[in-house]
């Protein structure tokens, strides 16, 4: 393996002699082209393929998440600001934060140093100057001075110079470096800015990992794929996976790449290529494919052989030599931006199906809402609310309980808590759980303890907005 090492980065990128050819892979093994694949009960896999080989980006119109995320006053666009930034409102913000919490906490459970790097660089350091020859067309460039800088597209390089500058014995690997950048900045085309699918300001979380040679990278890719694969399933997102690689890596280690897509359990579009011209040998992806058939990467784990010796990434060996690592780039959750968009667009496709849309409990803006019957009932409301721990407001206007309910519909709200004489004497709560049209009566302590499963061991923060609803400002 280190002689393959060894060959692949001498081996320079050309795109010109690259040529790739699309596939799928089955769970069982078996690997068809992908215009040959039987494509029923596979609907959004077919989508993916046709967006993926077609290399159109371009977003004709608004996507229906647009639409969503202003009526649910969670983001805006920001007229002020360059296309493609956005301004963030309080029940969006809680949102972001709620999924950044998640996934900080994801990987430094795995063992990933948390660090925290500038977003501005120097155009001339000798390094990224060849780094950014790659990327020519993604940089906002600013002076300072008499010199130029570029903002950062991703933590890529702060992370890599920290790396260059460490002192690294082979039993310190792997080493994991842990970045949340919450400006991570890119000019995309103005024609492929598409709402939160794609934008030029974004928060993005990334691992980085040194691993001494290619089973132990291979470790690494496994484990960072469960997490991946963890990440998808606490957020409830359906997805579609791709799988990149260089042919022969593919053919020499054919087995590693075929227990991912049997884990994986469904169909994988598979990308092969002849030769190598990216950064990478291996790289997959859980994609989400929207209500205009286009699909956007979240997740993603790649093997990278060439930054390690472009930054002069070095671990000294158990013979006291001085090696190039291998280099792990994982993105958890991919964009944070990103997830919002994909789950809008999930429960916009469930909506056209006549079913219900709505947040998972532990993202909710708001996870329940008490609707006192008359005004006597109000006192009685904000006790409930202080005793619950859990995200509450109050409709305490002066509408009629079903008008308050069907807001509450509106809204997304899980539950709707109605108080009454009754429930005030009983000491009870009378709940209609979202999209169940059946009301049940019990115990407040049931309640919270029917709460507390639903939030499971998921971060939770506080409304940060008056809980009252007639106190609340309206932001569109």
């Amino acid at each position: 393996m280190k002689n393959y090492k060894k060959k692949i980065q001498s081996n320079k990128p050309d795109k010109r002699q690259s040529q790739s050819e699309w596939l799928i892979i089955s769970p069982d093994g078996s690997i068809v082209r992908a215009d040959e694949f039987n494509w029923e009960g596979y609907d959004d896999l077919k989508a993916f393929y046709r967006y993926e080989s077609s290399g159109s980006r371009e977003a004709k119109e608004a996507p229906v998440h647009v639409k969503m995320m202003q009526d649910l006053e969670l983001v805006d666009y920001e007229p002020a600001a360059d296309p493609g930034n956005f301004r963030w409102l309080p029940k969006g913000y809680l949102i972001k934060r709620l999924l950044e919490n998640h996934v900080s906490t994801i990987a430094r459970n795995y063992g990933s140093m948390q660090v925290e790097t500038p977003i501005m660089y120097d155009s001339n350091h000798p390094n990224l100057a060849r780094y950014l020859e790659r990327f020519p067309a993604r940089q906002y460039q600013l002076l300072s001075g008499d010199k130029k800088y570029f903002l950062r597209f991703a933590a890529c390089f702060g992370q890599y110079l920290i790396m260059h500058d460490m002192q690294i014995s082979y039993r310190y690997l792997p080493v994991r470096l842990y970045e949340l950048t919450h400006y991570s900045f890119r000019r995309e085309q103005v024609g492929e800015l598409a709402g939160l699918r794609r934008l030029r300001t974004f928060t993005m979380p990334d691992v980085h990992t040194l691993c001494k040679d290619i089973e132990q990278a291979q470790e690494e890719f496994r484990q960072q794929y469960f997490l991946c694969k963890k990440w998808m399933q606490d957020v409830g997102l359906n997805h579609t996976m791709a799988i990149r690689v260089v042919s022969d890596f593919f053919e020499q280690n054919r087995d590693f790449i075929l227990e991912i897509v049997k884990d994986f359990g469904h169909p994988v579009l598979f990308e092969k290529w002849n030769k190598r011209f990216f950064y990478f040998i291996l790289k997959f992806e859980f994609n989400i494919v929207d209500g205009q058939k286009k699909a956007a990467a979240l997740s993603t784990v790649q093997i990278d052989v060439e930054n390690a010796e472009r930054f002069a990434i070095r671990y000294v060996d158990k013979d006291g030599k001085q090696q190039h690592p291998l280099l792990l780039h994982a993105s958890i959750s991919g964009s944070i931006d990103r997830n919002l968009y994909a789950l809008l667009e999930q429960e916009a496709r469930k909506k056209q199906k006549g079913e219900t849309p709505r947040f998972p409990y532990w993202l909710s803006p708001v996870q329940v809402r008490l609707t006192p019957i008359t005004d006597k009932h109000l006192a009685r409301c904000k006790e409930i609310a202080s005793q619950l721990k859990t995200r509450v407001e109050i409709d305490d206007r002066n509408l009629t309980t079903p008008r308050k309910i069907r807001d509450a519909e509106m809204s997304w709200v899980p539950f709707i808590g109605v108080i009454g004489d009754r429930e005030v004497k009983n000491n009870t709560i009378s709940i209609r759980e979202k999209g169940i049209r059946k009301q049940k009566t019990i115990k407040i302590t049931e309640f919270q303890s029917m709460l507390n499963k639903l939030q499971g061991d998921m971060p939770f923060e506080p409304i940060d907005w008056p809980n009252l609803i007639s106190k609340q400002p309206r932001f569109r």
